[in-house]
């Protein structure tokens, strides 16, 4: 694993020129008195303003009693939420202090007992709990780093068992449940951002069971199976949309396009409401450069469905392709295949750059934090 702690670009440039590091130096960060191992997930940088002070170790000597002696230097960085923090809540551990042998935590050797607090690089609290024998036990919680919630959890010996809950950033229900033993039990459901109904399942045992009901954010049911002994009866009135559906998929995938996107318009002429044959089908558009066309399916299915998260992805990248390759040359082209060269760097109006920021954000918000999306965010919204 890299050694290293995702910190601003400005920052970073300044300790590398302010103390004379090589790029190449092997460097330790240690945040809040706790070594950076693994580099961070997405979400959990450090960025400049977090930072109270720091101190950097060069002398070998030094590394060496500190245990670094591998290292060219180590940088010990300290957050503003950790200077604020009391004395007996900087006594309490991290998981991340401890080793985890056989699904059973350590500190200092030993199997853990007691309470711990894990924090975010930037300082901010990210989840808490209380171990036994070295397992969660009881009440578990994380949280965004906005300080709300993100998850309530309860633990036996370090198996779920008793209520769940999920939140989205702003503080609203995004699932709810129970489990025994580890296992779902019983109903399960999870929430649009409005409070609606998402998905209503019930279990047994960690299997799904009986109705599984599908719901759109207005309350309109959107799909209902029923499940028994594992096998999966689908509603009978999405059996024509879903084999129309199925055929676009695979035409998708084999490269013709121009099927795929006829059997997505066959599914509208059945049912004009079907949110997801626009998506499906501004999604094809979308890689075949029909950037327009893309954005109006896109609009359509966001009419439909609000929280389509993808929908929002896509028609933000939808907007930024159009400029991206807007009046773009061609490499090569093919009866089937054509390549254009696109600008790397894109002068996007205003207007058109808050659309692409607001959906951005919007689906990030609803759970989709991939990679290419934060990065997107980053780069078009930063001045926003």
């Amino acid at each position: 694993m890299k050694k290293t702690i995702l910190i601003a670009v400005l920052l970073a440039f300044t300790l590398l020129n302010a103390f004379g590091q090589a790029s190449n130096d092997k460097i330790i960060y240690i945040v809040d008195s706790i070594a950076v191992i693994e580099d961070p997930e997405e979400g959990n940088e450090i960025s400049q303003n977090d930072i109270a002070d720091l101190v950097v170790v060069k002398d070998k000597e030094k590394l060496k009693r500190l245990g670094y002696e591998q290292f060219d230097s180590a940088i010990y960085l300290f957050t503003k939420e950790y200077r604020n923090r009391p004395d007996s809540i900087k006594m309490i551990p991290s998981s991340k202090q401890m080793e985890r042998k056989d699904g059973v935590w350590h500190f200092h050797g030993a199997a853990f007992n007691g309470r711990i607090i894990d924090y975010y690089y930037s300082g901010k609290k990210q989840g808490e709990g209380t171990f036994l024998n070295g397992k969660i036990n009881g009440y578990r919680v994380l949280y965004f780093q906005n300080g709300k919630i993100s998850t309530e959890r309860t633990y036996k010996s370090g198996i779920a068992h008793g209520f769940e809950k999920e939140f989205y950033e702003d503080g609203s229900i995004k699932q709810k449940g129970e489990f025994v033993d580890g296992k779902e039990n019983g109903i399960w459901e999870s929430y649009f951002p409005n409070g609606q109904v998402k998905l209503r399942s019930n279990y047994d045992k960690g299997e799904i069971k009986g109705n599984a009901i599908k719901y759109y954010s207005n309350g309109k049911i959107k799909e209902s199976v029923f499940i028994k002994n594992g096998k999966v009866t689908e509603d009978p009135k999405l059996e024509k949309l879903t084999q129309l559906m199925t055929r676009s998929n695979e035409s998708n995938k084999e490269g013709d396009l121009k099927s795929a996107i006829k059997y997505c318009s066959k599914v509208l002429e059945l049912d004009s409401t079907y949110a997801e044959a626009y998506f499906s089908r501004g999604t094809i558009k979308l890689n075949d450069f029909q950037f327009d066309e893309a954005i109006a399916d896109f609009d359509k299915a966001l009419q439909l469905e609000p929280f389509m998260e993808f929908a929002l992805a896509n028609r933000a990248f939808a907007r930024i392709r159009k400029y991206q390759f807007g009046n773009s040359r061609t490499l090569s082209q093919s009866k089937d295949i054509t390549i254009l060269a696109s600008k790397e760097k894109v002068s996007i109006p205003e207007a058109e750059q808050a659309k692409i920021c607001n959906d951005l954000k919007k689906s990030i918000f609803l759970g989709n934090k991939i990679k290419m999306i934060t990065e997107a965010l980053t780069e078009y919204c930063q001045a926003l």
